[in-house]
């Protein structure tokens, strides 16, 4: 979409595409891990400006996690306010793949379930973008954009991609001295661990987030496959999603659930793409 609008905006990808599609030639969104997307939701809704909202928090990141979760769980007509909390975590992702409003940060009703999009909608505008990069793979993703691109982009995306795209050549840190800036929206702490969490907390995690889940699954084993090409001799010929990135995502993903029923293991899906 447009530079201007980059990084900018929290419009749907549906409205997007439709309102400023003429205007773009390259259709990209970002998916993120549905359960470290709802805990981040949660600690932006209570580090952030949090006069502005009507919870009471009351004690640690994790018991005040729980309150914030029984408030949406179960989903129905009673908790489709987000208490002024700036959105609802239902289906957040998805939601924003098939939703027809500007910023669905709320709850719509649109033909179907307002707590559950259809999946197949929102999986037929996942596929029809021309790129979606995953937030747990940022530096890989800006490695295959680059790639991608090559002569559409700028000298200093391909100097990153022939300095940075392999293995021990790059270091997060790097990140922020390369014209990236990460925005935070609050003064919080980052959760990056969440596997950890009791499983009553858990369970309500999952219970909203569903239709995400089925289609970050898709996201992330489309984006092994990308990146086993990118690794291909017919591309780059090196390696660029190493160990030290998986491993700690093995436990972490783990939840995802698999072809055969059983836990993803994310580096087994690495090596099998």
């Amino acid at each position: 979409f447009p530079v201007h609008r980059a990084g900018q905006e929290e419009f749907s990808v549906l409205w997007q595409r439709k309102k400023l599609g003429t205007k773009a030639a390259y259709h990209s969104t970002s998916l993120r891990s549905p359960r470290h997307h709802v805990m981040s939701m949660f600690m932006h809704c209570k580090y952030f400006r949090p006069e502005k909202h009507q919870f009471q928090w009351n004690g640690t990141d994790e018991t005040d996690f729980k309150v914030w979760l029984d408030h949406h769980v179960p989903m129905g007509p009673h908790n489709r306010d987000m208490h002024r909390c700036h959105f609802h975590p239902a289906n957040y992702q998805s939601r924003h793949l098939t939703s027809s409003a500007r910023r669905p940060h709320g709850l719509e009703v649109e033909g179907g379930d307002p707590f559950e999009p259809n999946v197949t909608a929102a999986n037929r505008t996942y596929w029809e973008l021309d790129f979606v990069s995953l937030t747990e793979f940022v530096h890989e993703s800006r490695c295959l954009l680059y790639y991608r691109l090559k002569s559409n982009t700028t000298p200093e995306a391909l100097a990153y991609l022939d300095n940075n795209c392999r293995c021990g050549a790059h270091t997060h840190d790097e990140d922020k001295t390369e014209g990236n800036v990460h925005v935070s929206h609050h003064k919080g702490t980052h959760r990056s661990n969440v596997r950890d969490l009791p499983e009553d907390i858990l369970s309500k995690v999952n219970e909203l987030t569903r239709i995400d889940v089925a289609i970050y699954n898709i996201a992330l084993r489309q984006f092994m496959e990308e990146i086993a090409w990118l690794e291909s001799k017919a591309a780059l010929g090196r390696r660029v999603l190493c160990d030290d990135v998986l491993k700690p995502l093995e436990p972490e993903l783990s939840y995802l659930p698999a072809a055969d029923g059983r836990e993803t293991n994310v580096t087994q899906l690495y090596l099998e793409a």
